[in-house]
């Protein structure tokens, strides 16, 4: 095979740019950020298989969510996620997530996963943080709200009103 010359090299060279801003641009499109965190449920989270798609499982989740005085961070239906603003339980109102004292404020998320037609598996969790420490990530200082807190209560109303308004087929 001849060696390219004079404008069949410049055409080779266009060729290969081009291909491969095309494999960068596939590549960067391939790994689009959503609303839904990398990170799984907490293990002690709340769980129950419910009929019905996650889409609709989460806009159930939001009406029940605000229903409570919560204020939705973010929601994404069609990812099956939903996470509520900090909410200081003693002031009954949404806050940054700053208070000193770490016990007095609760996160709300909410995980649904398709598992067969018509069926979701719903994960839920009320957080709250440890201790107040900036030099730990969010998520490594988080704790499942222990059992009978106002944030664990406030988790299992939501979570039991869903059951109701949509179905349950069995609880873990």
């Amino acid at each position: 095979m001849a060696e390219p010359t004079g404008t069949s090299r410049h055409i080779t060279a266009w060729r290969a740019g081009v291909g491969l801003a095309g494999g960068l641009f596939l590549a960067v499109a391939c790994t689009a950020v959503g609303a839904r965190p990398f990170f799984a449920p907490l293990p002690d989270a709340l769980r129950d298989t419910v009929r019905a798609e996650p889409d609709r499982v989460i806009s159930a989740v939001a009406a029940l969510v605000v229903g409570e005085g919560l204020t939705v961070h973010v929601s994404s239906p069609a990812e099956g996620y939903l996470e509520t603003d900090w909410y200081d339980v003693v002031e009954r109102r949404s806050t940054s997530g700053t208070s000193l004292d770490p016990r007095r404020e609760v996160r709300l998320r909410f995980f649904a996963d398709l598992i067969d037609q018509g069926l979701t598996q719903l994960s839920a969790e009320a957080v709250m943080r440890r201790v107040v420490d900036p030099s730990v990530t969010a998520r490594e200082n988080e704790i499942m709200a222990p059992p009978g807190t106002p944030g664990d209560e406030m988790l299992r109303r939501i979570f039991s009103a869903l059951e109701l308004e949509i179905g349950s087929t069995r609880r873990r």
